[in-house]
């Protein structure tokens, strides 16, 4: 692939391989490194010690988010098969087919109402929250938290005025 992109650089000028080539590999997996990162972070999820961790806690330590408030068409959720809302399946099986993790993601849903996590708030205001309250952690008991105090209440404050 190197290779390919410097003879490309070459024969047709850098600009040409940048916009073709470079610049959409750039934008794609800055999509993907920031949207796996949502999907597996956010303030109130906790890290966990190997001696407390297990593959069930894990899993339900995964985020679903959905894309819908970037794309109420639903064009994105189409060309990703769903993994931002049905991540937390693709956890408990990664063997599930994209065609049939919204069945297992409802049946996630239906049988573990109080532990599933799904998160509605939009991907930037997500990203903002994660970047600001995700930077240190704490030990509390058995497992590490985020130290984010002041994130915490900023947020019960926005979510108050609602």
């Amino acid at each position: 692939v190197g290779a390919g992109a410097l003879t490309w650089a070459a024969c047709n000028g850098v600009p040409e391989m940048m916009a073709l080539y470079g610049g959409p590999l750039i934008v794609v997996n800055a999509w993907l490194v920031l949207y796996t990162w949502l999907q597996h972070t956010d303030v109130d999820v906790p890290h966990f010690q190997d001696s407390d961790h297990n593959f069930v806690k894990g899993a339900f330590h995964t985020i679903d988010r959905p894309y819908d408030k970037m794309d109420p068409w639903g064009a994105i959720d189409f060309l990703h098969h769903k993994i931002g809302s049905t991540h937390v399946a693709h956890h408990f099986d990664s063997t599930i087919p994209h065609y049939k993790a919204q069945v297992a993601t409802d049946a996630i849903k239906e049988n573990f109402p109080e532990i599933y996590l799904y998160e509605p708030t939009p991907i930037h205001e997500a990203l903002w929250r994660v970047c600001k309250g995700c930077a240190s952690t704490m030990k509390r008991g058995d497992y590490y938290i985020w130290d984010n105090a002041d994130v915490k209440s900023e947020l019960l404050e926005t979510s108050e005025s609602y």
